[in-house]
């Protein structure tokens, strides 16, 4: 199916990583429905979408509505390839942020996806084909200070996306979760901090790596000052592997993103040795 032409359903193709998705999409000859909260600053951040033959569809995947408005886009142009991509970050401490704020990144960041998933499935298995792109982040597998919320959000929606792997496999349905570092987008100067206080923490959390972490997003003016990640080049690897096939559920992009991993999972093994002899000890007798 994706060797040749298919179409591709992008969430949040105006900017960042889903713009980069989108126009490589479009040049590798596919046709693609771009989604946007906002179409006409949708054109304006990327004209040259339309230029190259992309469509345009206004929709907010965050919206409670949005499963029905998704399921007939996807019906009308027959999706093989979903991509949620739209998305953002809330960095603040854990005590700092409200049940507002984290319900809030819950709506776009984990039921967003999971509308979009649920319109586009039937689609899918009606024709036994299909691919569902998870843009996640290292913060999918990892969660630093300051970053629980975002992280919450991540983990949960791979959750989603690794349960459903399993549940799609025998429906020729493949599901692929992409975890990028830190890319030279305009994601990280967009991020959202704790409102109830002035600098983004509670005086309680002074001197610590919350206020650190809080203060370093916020003080970022521009992103090529950390990054090093390029959005063309990890637009082209992920189009070249729903275009070639694949053989792994979790795809890391991103030299940052690779160390973190690795250190996570040395993370995992050095707990799993502490906690051996206890956990093999408490089965029945």
């Amino acid at each position: 199916m994706a060797a040749t032409s298919s179409t591709w359903l992008i969430t949040g193709a105006s900017s960042g990583l889903g713009k980069s998705l989108a126009l490589e999409a479009l040049k590798a000859g596919h046709r693609v429905i771009g989604t946007s909260r906002n179409i006409s600053k949708a054109k304006t951040a990327c004209p040259e979408f339309s230029d190259k033959g992309g469509i345009w569809i206004e929709a907010d995947p965050a919206q409670k509505d949005a499963q029905d408005q998704f399921a007939k886009c996807a019906q009308e142009y027959d999706v093989d390839v979903l991509v949620n991509n739209a998305g953002y970050a809330f960095i603040g401490g854990v005590e700092d942020t409200s049940e507002t704020e984290v319900r809030d990144q819950m709506e776009v960041n984990f039921y967003g996806p999971l509308r979009t998933v649920r319109a586009c499935l039937p689609v899918m298995r009606a024709k036994g084909s299909g691919h569902i792109v998870l843009i996640s982040s290292g913060a999918g597998f990892m969660a630093r200070p300051g970053r629980g919320t975002y992280s919450a959000s991540k983990f949960a929606i791979e959750a989603i996306h690794e349960s459903l792997s399993h549940e799609v496999r025998n429906l020729g349905v493949k599901v692929l979760i992409v975890e990028p570092g830190a890319f030279r987008t305009p994601f990280s100067t967009r991020i959202l901090t704790p409102a109830l206080y002035k600098n983004g923490f509670s005086e309680g959390y002074k001197g610590t790596a919350v206020e650190q972490m809080v203060s370093w997003f916020r003080r970022i003016t521009s992103i090529s000052e950390f990054a090093n990640g390029d959005p063309d080049k990890a637009a082209q690897a992920i189009i070249q592997v729903i275009t070639r096939g694949y053989d792994y559920l979790r795809m890391p992009l991103g030299t940052d993103c690779v160390v973190a991993l690795e250190s996570k999972i040395g993370e995992l093994q050095k707990n799993l040795e502490a906690t051996r002899s206890i956990a093999t000890s408490t089965d029945v007798d």
